[in-house]
Parts: C-alpha cells; structure tokens; sequence
C-alpha cells in the first residue's frame, strides 16, 4: 500500500475512534451515513471555542479521509451521507458564547474576537463547501431550540429536518449585534434576502412550521420522529441520489457562497461588537444569565439537559429595563 493510500485508512478509522470532545459520531453502515452529534453535557449548549475546535478537527477528518470511514476491520464504506444533530434533550444549539464575547468586548479584544469568529466561519466553511468532496449529501436534524449560530450552523446543510417543537430565533438585535458567521449568506440563498431581513432584523421566534412555510426548513416532523425522518429521507433519496447532489452543486454555482464573503461579514461583526456600549452588553449579560438558569453550574448538571425554552425579551427596550 502507497504512503498516501495508507493515510487514507488510517482517518478513515479514526473518525469511528477518535475523541472529539464536544463532538461524538456514529456510522450507519446501511444507509451509509455518518452522525455527527453536538455533545455537551454538564455546560450551556453554545458555540464555544473547544466546540469549534472540535468540529474544525472532525470536519478535517472528514476531508483527509477521502469520505470514506473503515466500518469494520475487513470494510471500507463511503460516506455518502453526514448528518448534524445534537445530543442535548430539547436543544440544538443556543447561539455564541456571551460570556466570553462580552469579557472580549468589555476589555476591548479584538484579537481574541478576530481569533473567535474566524475559526467560527472556518468551521462553517468546511460543512458549507462539502468537505471538498464530491460525494456526500449533508443533513441538519432539529429538534429543540435554534438560536442565533446554531442556526448558521444548521443551515450549512443542503437538507435541513426539524421536529415541530423545534423554535428558532436570531436574538442579537436585542443586545445591538448582528449574527455573523453566515446567517445573510445562506438565509437569503435558501429563502431570500427578505426572509433574511424578517428573521434577522425582527428577533422573533419561528416555530417549524413557519420556517417550513418561509422556504427555510426542508421537512417537519413530529416531535421524537426527527431521526427517522432523515432515514426515511436517505432511502428515498437513494433512488435519486445522484441527481438530488448534482441539483445541490448547480444551485451553489448559480449563486456561489465564498471564503471571501463570510470573511468580509465576519469583519464586520468583530467591528461592531467592538462598539457596543455597557448597555448593550448588559442585555447580553442577561441573556447569559437566562441560560445559566436553565444549565446550572457544571458540577450540577446531569447529563439529560432541560426542556424548557429560553424566554426572549419582547423588544429591546424591555430587555434593557426588565
């Protein structure tokens, strides 16, 4: 076996054996489908930085295994599928880390924040162009809460699947930020810009159905039917395979997302947390607070994380007043 070839097999076995900290995955071998699983028990499920970490790791091993992954000791089998979820009850993902960008913005950090949002759109990048592989289909599964990044996250996939208690919510209006790691870019190619604007600029919540309804979400199913629904969506999809992918190549050359692009947004999304004044960062302290409540401090956390949502604010003016 060639250097190269014997690289191939050795990602190949470690995206099934490697630890990935906030990040586990298993492989269907039937349906060919590798899931990768947001895991973060015993914290806030947010997009922090050993999340990102992680999932820059585990979507380089995606790319350098070629797309294949060693199933057993004698099988090699493609990944025609990757499926993104969460294994947090309730919860996909509740947006960035607002206690660390507040400490940031509060000491002025712009490197910090630069080093934060860029590995950010690095890791979006990543899912967002494929793995630079040609022959898998990527899935979002929702089930639970989507607020802010953990929308851009989800929508890094060409098909994206929600149960109908799943809510989703872009709330950084409140505290005078914008979401910046892709929600304009894909939002507007999937829905259109002036969906982008609605979700954005409104700080509403959506549920499902509603974003199934603005062109946003692909298929909504009843709650705990999510993981079945993406099976039923991969052996249906099975017959058309080759023609659903090559749908999704041509519609990213019609309107192709670049590395450049995120790049420019992300630039400014660092400039204008930067000029956020105490009072906004006070709104953001109290959304952070919102969360602690709901995911108390590590030491006593179980593993099964609650249900219940996290209450927005009905505007800016009471957020800052409440």
């Amino acid at each position: 076996m060639k250097p190269f070839e014997q690289g191939l097999v050795n990602y190949q076995q470690r995206l099934l054996s490697h630890d990935y900290g906030q990040v586990f995955c298993r492989f269907d071998a039937e349906q060919q489908a590798l899931w990768s699983y947001i895991h973060q028990p015993q914290r806030i499920p947010c997009i922090n930085h050993e999340l990102l970490m992680n999932l820059h790791e585990h979507h380089a091993d995606i790319q350098r295994s070629g797309g294949y992954v060693q199933a057993d000791a004698d099988t090699v089998l493609p990944i025609r599928y990757s499926v993104f979820a969460s294994a947090t009850l309730g919860y996909f993902n509740m947006g960035g880390d607002l206690q660390k960008m507040a400490a940031a913005i509060r000491q002025q950090d712009r490197a910090q924040l630069q080093a934060y949002a860029k590995l950010s759109i690095d890791v979006v990048a990543q899912r967002a162009f494929r793995f630079q592989l040609d022959h898998v289909t990527k899935i979002s599964l929702l089930q639970g809460e989507v607020l802010g990044a953990g929308i851009e996250a989800a929508m890094t996939s060409d098909v994206l699947i929600a149960e109908k208690q799943s809510v989703f919510c872009f709330p950084e209006l409140f505290f005078n930020m914008i979401p910046g790691m892709g929600a304009y870019s894909f939002i507007a190619r999937k829905a259109g810009i002036a969906v982008a604007d609605k979700m954005i600029l409104g700080c509403e919540r959506y549920t499902a159905e509603e974003c199934l309804q603005m062109g946003l979400i692909d298929i909504v199913v009843e709650e705990g039917e999510g993981e079945q629904a993406v099976q039923d969506f991969i052996h249906k999809n099975n017959k058309r395979a080759e023609g659903f992918l090559s749908a999704q190549k041509a519609k990213a050359r019609i309107n192709p997302l670049t590395y450049d692009e995120l790049k420019d947004i992300v630039d400014v999304w660092v400039e204008n947390a930067l000029r956020l004044t105490e009072r906004d960062l006070k709104v953001m302290d109290r959304f952070y607070r919102a969360q602690s409540r709901l995911f108390p401090n590590e030491a006593q956390v179980s593993d099964v994380a609650p249900q219940q949502p996290l209450v927005l604010p009905i505007d800016h003016h009471m957020a800052v007043n409440q």
